[in-house]
C-alpha cells in the first residue's frame, strides 16, 4: 500500500524536486486526480454501510457525515430481526404523493433522499428500529503523515487489540491504516497494513480485521500509521504519478508524456480508456474476481406451444 507520506516522497523523486513548495503543489494536483478517480464510476472499494436509528413519527434523518451517494435501504424494526428492503421513490412530486396522508408504520416501504436527508416511508412507529444505509462514500484529502512514534508491544494472532508503548494514538486516526514491521526474529510484525477500526486511549487502538501474523507478546516492534487513499492497493501510486506528469507538463519536459500517458485516461465519449486508469475499470468493474454471477438457476420457462407463431 501506499500512504500519504510515501506517495509524496515518491513524487518528490520523479520530478527531482523535493523542496517544499513544489511537495505542497503535488499535493493540490494528486488529490485533484484522487477526487476525480474517485468519482469515475460506482466503485466497490468506496462503498460503505452506516446505520441509522429511528425516532417514533420522525420522518426524515441526517445522511451520515461521510455519505456521497445512498446505494441501498434496509429497515429493521426494534425489537425483530427481519430486515426489510426499501425502494428508492425517484422524484420529489412522487414523494409528496405518497405523502397526502400521513401515517406510521415500524414496516416501511420506501426512501427518498433530499437536501443531505433521507426520507422513510411510511414513518417509522417506533424508536430504535435500525435504517441500514449502503452508501458511495465520500473521500477526503490525503494530508496526513505517517506516525511512527514508540512501539508495539503486545497482539495477538487472530486478535483484534493491538498495544504500544511510547504512542500517542489518538481518535483522529480511525480509519487509517497500521502497519507493525516485518523481519524473522521473534516479535515482529507481517508486514501487512491493517485498517484501524477504533482508538481505545493513546497506547491501545483495534483493527477491523483480526491480526493474520505471529503473535507478539512483550514486544518493542517498530510501526508505521499511515493515511492511504481509498484506491485499491495496486492503484495507490495513481494520483502521485498524475502529479509527476502535471509537474513535467508544466516545466514544458518530454517527461510529461511517459508519466501522463502511464496514468492514462478514463475516456471520453467515442473514446476508450487508457494506461492504467484503463486497469482500474477492468480489473473493479466487479467486487469479486467471479465474472459471472450464476444463482444456479438453468433460467429456462416453459412455454405453451400454442402462443408461440409458426412460420
Amino acid at each position: 500500500m501506499k500512504s500519504y507520506s510515501q506517495g509524496r516522497a515518491l513524487a518528490g523523486v520523479w520530478t527531482k524536486n523535493s523542496d517544499s513548495t513544489n511537495l505542497l503543489y503535488l499535493d493540490q494536483v494528486a488529490n485533484d486526480d484522487y477526487r476525480h478517480l474517485c468519482a469515475l464510476r460506482d466503485w466497490p472499494w468506496l462503498e460503505r454501510s452506516r446505520t441509522i436509528t429511528s425516532v417514533a413519527s420522525q420522518q426524515f434523518y441526517a445522511l451520515p457525515y461521510d455519505c456521497d451517494q445512498v446505494r441501498a435501504v434496509a429497515f429493521t424494526p426494534v425489537g425483530s430481526n427481519m430486515v426489510y428492503t426499501l425502494g428508492q421513490v425517484p422524484d420529489r412530486d412522487s414523494w409528496d404523493l405518497l405523502n397526502i396522508n400521513q401515517y406510521t408504520s415500524d414496516i416501511p416501504e420506501a426512501f427518498f433522499v433530499f437536501n443531505g436527508q433521507i426520507g422513510i416511508w411510511p414513518t417509522p412507529a417506533s424508536s430504535g428500529s435500525s435504517i441500514f444505509i449502503t452508501q458511495k462514500s465520500r473521500v477526503i484529502d490525503l494530508s496526513q503523515a505517517d506516525y511512527t512514534a514508540g512501539t508495539i508491544t503486545t497482539v495477538a494472532n487472530g486478535g483484534l487489540t493491538v498495544t504500544g508503548t511510547g504512542t500517542a494514538w489518538t481518535a483522529a486516526m480511525v480509519g487509517r491504516y497500521i502497519r507493525i514491521t516485518y523481519g524473522d526474529a521473534a516479535n515482529l510484525g507481517d508486514g501487512l497494513w491493517y485498517e484501524i477500526a477504533g482508538v481505545t486511549n493513546a497506547t491501545t487502538l483495534t483493527l477491523v480485521r483480526a491480526y493474520g501474523g505471529t503473535a507478539i507478546a512483550a514486544g518493542t516492534a517498530a510501526y508505521t500509521i499511515g493515511q492511504m487513499p481509498l484506491l485499491p492497493e495496486a492503484f495507490q501510486d495513481l494520483p502521485w504519478q498524475w502529479a509527476a506528469g502535471t509537474y513535467w507538463q508544466k516545466e514544458a519536459d518530454k517527461r510529461a508524456e511517459a508519466f501522463l500517458g502511464a496514468h492514462g485516461q478514463p475516456g471520453n465519449i467515442g473514446q476508450a480508456p487508457t494506461g492504467r486508469v484503463k486497469e482500474l475499470m477492468s480489473v473493479w468493474s466487479s467486487p469479486t474476481t467471479d465474472l459471472v454471477i450464476d444463482s444456479g438457476d438453468d433460467g429456462e420457462e416453459i412455454i405453451n406451444p400454442n402462443l408461440v407463431p409458426r412460420l
